[in-house]
């Protein structure tokens, strides 16, 4: 659910929900042609789609746990709890609580919570069965099952991914080099000439705004990370939705653009 950039667009069904960033009126909700369906009012930040709508930290609501119903098409407050970083896992809802940033689950069917990670987390991801998460002093993972926590790496990491047996991120301490963790071999491997702040993995590619480059697109091989300049466009808030590549346009106010993942010419989702 790109994560590491907010979960702004999310898809249930053929509606495609799309977080207004620039102009912070509500999220816009679009049929599949592409046609503006209706708008919900909440800022949808943060998201975990089920089966009939979106959970989202709505922006507009103290970023309370809030859901926006695609078929009655209404809204509702479900916890009075800043939340971010939303994961759906089976029937739970895995967020950080931003007031003391540890992992907790929330179940929507007992309308209770229960702690996970207690800890400070800064973003986390869930891979088979372990959350591997960014901390103050590095890289680590919980496992479910062991219920234990595992130091990774000494590193800074934000924007996690996962592709192919790594995790994917930026190194703060590097200056926002991208790197990879591999879990098999158990280190970090740098991958030259690229920083950057926005990363999204499909199972074949890395997509990432290269800093080094006025944040143009470069997409990625996951096993050698040979490189091309997919997109030239200054983007940032990358996600991917079926095959298309979603991401902010800076040369165009920051308004909402997308791409084939296999490439092509990118246009504008809102017209």
């Amino acid at each position: 659910m790109n994560i590491s950039n907010g979960g702004l667009i999310a898809q249930v069904d053929d509606a495609l929900y799309i977080s207004d960033v620039s102009g912070y009126a509500g999220t816009h909700v679009l049929a599949s042609d592409g046609t503006l369906a209706w708008e919900a009012s909440a800022i949808m930040w943060f998201a975990a789609p089920d089966a009939k709508g979106i959970y989202c930290s709505n922006q507009k609501d103290y970023d309370y746990l809030t859901y926006i119903d695609g078929v009655n098409r209404s809204e509702t407050r479900i916890m009075k709890r800043a939340c971010s970083n939303l994961i759906m896992q089976d029937k739970e809802i895995l967020f950080l609580d931003d007031e003391d940033g540890f992992v907790y689950e929330y179940n929507h069917e007992k309308d209770s919570c229960s702690l996970i990670i207690k800890e400070p987390v800064l973003s986390f991801i869930i891979v088979s069965n372990v959350i591997y998460f960014a901390s103050e002093t590095g890289l680590k993972c919980f496992h479910f099952h062991k219920r234990k926590t595992e130091h990774l790496a000494d590193c800074s990491p934000v924007c996690l991914d996962y592709i192919d047996g790594h995790i994917i991120f930026a190194d703060q301490q590097r200056d926002f080099a991208l790197c990879k963790y591999s879990i098999e071999q158990d280190k970090v491997i740098e991958i030259d000439g690229i920083r950057t702040q926005s990363i999204v993995a499909t199972e074949e590619y890395i997509f990432v705004c290269n800093l080094n480059d006025s944040n143009a697109i470069v997409r990625l091989e996951p096993t050698n990370c040979d490189s091309i300049r997919f997109c030239g466009e200054s983007a940032e808030k990358l996600h991917i939705v079926d095959e298309y590549l979603y991401f902010l346009n800076q040369n165009d106010n920051n308004r909402w653009y997308r791409v084939p993942y296999s490439g092509g010419r990118p246009v504008s989702v809102l017209v």
